[in-house]
């Protein structure tokens, strides 16, 4: 869960999602995805099975041994949600957020898996079209958003999905 590559959307949403952060590190030892998430609880349970169903069989790949070690020192929630041995490949649902800028946001999410890429897979996020989320979204894209000057695009010239991949 190494991110790879981000949009600025999404790490507008969330600096734990730019390139070089790892989403699960984040997930539990940072407190701002604590507050970030207002499903941290369920977020959590759900992303401990993902990760085991996504490790596979390939339970001695070293990243894999140095993050789940981390964790195991580091979070009693992760210490408790990985000793359950659940696994399950959910790739879509809705994350709930608080965004300290956007303010509450509810964004559907999904995960891609890229065929021929060695596991990487593409998540991304949307807003309902139409919905306060989607308007939300639409207002912090416009804030973070770089031109291709180095500036600011204008409001209502920009994607509205952020995305980032991780293997």
């Amino acid at each position: 869960m190494d991110v790879l590559a981000a949009n600025s959307l999404v790490i507008a949403l969330s600096a734990f999602n730019a390139p070089g952060r790892n989403g699960i590190l984040a997930a539990f030892l940072e407190p701002e995805m604590r507050e970030l998430h207002q499903d941290w609880e369920d977020m959590t349970a759900r992303v401990v099975p993902y990760l085991r169903s996504v490790a596979g069989a390939d339970i001695e790949d070293p990243r894999l041994v140095e993050i789940v070690g981390e964790l195991s020192l580091r979070s009693e929630r992760f210490r408790t949600l990985w000793a359950r041995q659940d696994v399950k490949h959910e790739t879509t649902g809705t994350s709930p957020l608080r965004h300290p800028e956007a303010g509450p946001l509810e964004l559907h999410y999904e995960k891609l898996l890229v065929p021929g890429a060695g596991g990487r897979t593409l998540v991304t996020y949307h807003a309902q079209p139409g919905s306060a989320s989607e308007e939300r979204l639409r207002l912090l894209a416009s804030m973070h958003a770089p031109d291709h000057v180095g500036g600011t695009r204008p409001a209502g010239d920009q994607a509205v999905t952020p995305g980032h991949a991780m293997p």
